[in-house]
């Protein structure tokens, strides 16, 4: 088969246009994926002191009377160390609990009662620990804060054996333990707490 002779003047000059490459990203990110432009940011009225605006028109309860919040803890040692040190002691078979009335803070709220737990290695890996802790946290916050007076702080040192404990069992041991510290609270001379 023979081809025919082809003549250069015959051919187009002009060159297909330049595609590119969907799989390379561009400037914009990738040039196969459609382009969306970003929607600018809702303006509108902004509820007062950063609360929901649900919160702030009063419709949803800002903080329940049975939570557990930051305001509730005891955070600093120091405040451990002051009620160790000042505070009435109740020691039971598993737990120590020492109470006392802190000044109150300026992130607690008149008449809060608040809650330091203290668990330490011998009581067991940091499984046990935490799910001590968070079952006399939880025990405050259902049964021994009614049990005291308001602003009285506790602490609860964990002593061998309360990793073994049931709920119910922390909760008898700790509930007595507030009863007991609550009428010693009241007749405790004033340095005293």
């Amino acid at each position: 088969m023979k081809l025919a002779p082809c003549n250069e003047k015959d051919l187009s000059t002009s060159q297909p246009p330049s595609q590119t490459n969907p799989w390379i990203p561009g400037t914009d990110g990738h040039a196969g994926r459609p382009q969306y432009t970003q929607a600018p940011p809702r303006e509108g009225p902004h509820a007062p002191g950063n609360l929901d605006p649900s919160q702030a028109a009063g419709l949803a309860s800002v903080r329940a009377q049975l939570s557990f919040a930051a305001a509730d803890r005891l955070h600093r040692s120091a405040e451990f160390l002051r009620l160790q040190r000042n505070g009435v002691r109740f020691q039971g078979p598993h737990f120590v609990v020492y109470a006392g009335n802190l000044a109150a803070s300026s992130e607690n709220e008149p008449g809060r009662s608040r809650l330091g737990v203290t668990v330490s290695r011998r009581i067991g890996n940091a499984v046990a620990r935490n799910r001590v802790k968070r079952r006399v946290r939880e025990c405050f916050r259902k049964a021994i804060r009614a049990e005291l007076p308001p602003q009285t702080s506790i602490v609860v040192i964990a002593r061998a054996g309360a990793a073994s404990l049931k709920s119910p069992a922390i909760n008898d041991e700790l509930v007595m333990a507030a009863r007991n510290l609550r009428g010693r609270i009241a007749s405790a001379p004033a340095g005293r707490n």
